[in-house]
């Protein structure tokens, strides 16, 4: 294989949790409460279980295909010419994909932090920081995730702590009655769709040690990342409401910026920081390496280091390119985004099922 690296079940939890939860942190709860306004916290549960569905579509068809990623195993189903095609349109969406979480990051930098300094600072960066980790190969940067995680989630657990003293739960009444079916519906595609981004694991699953317990881990990273998803929105509601948190940008953002504790801890945004910095350089890593993986997997190369610069100078490129201002991202994110994630983590995986099944191709799975 192209990748000599292996990582265990626990890593592979936590680097799944880690290519969901920064980004959903911050953006999730806005258009969560836009839509399903109090009762979001039901419409991150609901999205929970279609992402639970998503992870056994993806776990299942993958597992049929022993030693093969999702770049290689359409061939066997459908052919060669028609599961390259297939396969070129996962590296499509995986090029697309980083572009948009590398502009997500620079922006939200520029927006919050340091709006004197160009968005390519950021983005150069970070491009190439990811760069030398994937270079270096999975292993690497899956066993600094190990540091950064715990980390991640520490600051997170503090974070919604702290939030306490601004909260009252009386803001997520009523439940159910103001709202209805349509808008918690409306208000789950978005967090599924991001938690679906847990179809990588089709990428992953030939380089764990316990390939047979992939169901357990993409299951349980699912978990996690809703718990925390649904602390976090339940936290910002009961401080801002739903009118209130509908109209920012980052409403986890301002929650911070309200903590005052007993005179002397306060401005607290340095934290959100060290959450968005720290998970979005590997969710960024996750990704770039699914790029350039599937890239020398479909041009059927040796080794993939190779591909390390070209494929990151297509990333920031397209990073730069790809929206006019944060509000053109916002709005992309939110909407026009969503249809393209639905494709790729659900439609297609499940159409290769079918035809897998329907053919009788790959190990039968009980």
């Amino acid at each position: 294989m192209l990748e000599e690296g292996k990582i265990s079940s626990r890593q592979a939890i936590f680097l799944m949790v880690s290519m969901v939860l920064p980004t959903a942190f911050l953006f999730v709860a806005s258009g969560t409460a836009r839509l399903a306004k109090q009762d979001g916290w039901i419409s991150i549960l609901l999205a929970t279980l279609v992402a639970l569905l998503i992870t056994r579509l993806a776990v299942s068809l993958s597992l049929r295909f022993p030693g093969k990623t999702l770049f290689q195993y359409p061939e066997v189903i459908l052919g060669r010419w028609p599961g390259k095609f297939v396969a070129l349109l996962y590296i499509w969406w995986y090029f697309h994909v980083n572009s948009e979480i590398i502009r997500e990051y620079g922006s939200f930098l520029v927006s919050v932090f340091m709006p004197e300094t160009p968005i390519i600072v950021f983005e150069l960066l970070i491009v190439v920081i990811a760069a030398y980790a994937v270079r270096n190969g999975l292993e690497v940067f899956t066993r600094v995730n190990e540091v950064i995680l715990p980390l991640i989630l520490v600051s997170v657990t503090i974070l919604v702590i702290l939030f306490t003293q601004e909260m009252d739960l009386k803001r997520l009444l009523p439940v159910y009655i103001d709202t209805g079916p349509v808008p918690v519906i409306k208000g789950a595609v978005a967090p599924a769709l991001w938690m679906g981004e847990i179809v990588t694991m089709a990428v992953l699953i030939p380089y764990l040690n316990k390939a047979k317990e992939a169901n357990r881990i993409a299951a349980t990273a699912i978990l996690i990342t809703a718990f925390f998803m649904l602390a976090v929105f339940i936290a910002e509601m009961a401080i801002f409401g739903p009118e209130v948190t509908a109209r920012w940008f980052f409403p986890a953002l301002n929650g911070v910026r309200m903590i005052h504790l007993a005179n002397f801890l306060e401005r607290m945004e340095a934290f959100v920081m060290v959450i968005w910095v720290a998970g979005a350089l590997i969710k960024i890593s996750i990704f770039y390496w699914a790029a350039v993986l599937g890239s020398a997997q479909w041009l059927e190369l040796k080794d993939y280091k190779p591909l390390v610069l070209p494929v990151g100078v297509i990333l920031l490129a397209l990073s730069i390119m790809a929206h006019d201002s944060i509000m053109d991202l916002l709005m992309y994110v939110g909407t026009l985004g969503l249809p393209v994630l639905a494709i790729f983590e659900a439609v297609i995986p499940l159409l290769l099922l079918v035809v897998a099944i329907f053919r009788g191709q790959g190990v039968k799975q009980n």
